[in-house]
């Protein structure tokens, strides 16, 4: 088994934003198996990737403290909650730059809302949220287009979920 060193990694344990990491075999094996299954024993993970428990809890911690792995999180099914109504919206904003940053950020701020990102092309903004239901859905756009700066939206509502996830792929 493979032993990992007990003081800080090469690249510095503090180490939080700049230019990505270099990620070594183990590390993105590692990464791999955390995302399938985070539940799993540090001794599970350390057979299947050839280290002791010690050199898996280094690692994690080392990844951890780089800003790679953030926190840790179960999937809640949307469906078994009553939050099943899917929805994907564009925004076109008056004015650019802060003005959009600002829209964007209050819209993040509405109850189920997920996802906000600021995109290139004819709309600004693009999220995602889920709701309970039609009306609640409609509260929510409407809630959007109350805010100041909001010029139009254009709203898609998903009729089935083919692959929905947060798992980043780690091929090169």
């Amino acid at each position: 088994m493979d032993k990992e060193p007990t003081g800080q990694g090469q690249e510095g344990a503090q180490k939080k934003e700049g230019p990505p990491s270099r990620l070594d075999a183990k590390d993105r094996l590692l990464l791999e198996a955390l995302q399938c299954d985070g539940e799993q024993s540090l001794s599970t993970i350390g057979k299947q990737l050839g280290l002791s428990k010690m050199a898996v809890s280094y690692r994690i911690k080392r990844l951890k403290s780089e800003g790679i792995l953030e926190g840790s999180h179960y999937r809640i099914n949307p469906k078994k909650v009553g939050q099943d109504y899917l929805i994907v919206s564009q925004v076109r904003c008056e004015g650019s730059g802060p003005e959009q940053k600002k829209i964007a950020s209050q819209i993040a701020d509405i109850p189920g809302v997920q996802s906000v990102y600021l995109t290139f092309g004819p709309y600004d903004i693009l999220f995602i949220a889920r709701r309970g239901d039609m009306q609640s859905a409609r509260d929510l756009l409407y809630d959007v287009t109350k805010i100041a700066g909001v010029v139009n939206t254009q709203t898609i509502i998903p009729h089935t979920v083919v692959k929905e996830t947060l798992d980043v792929s780690l091929e090169s």
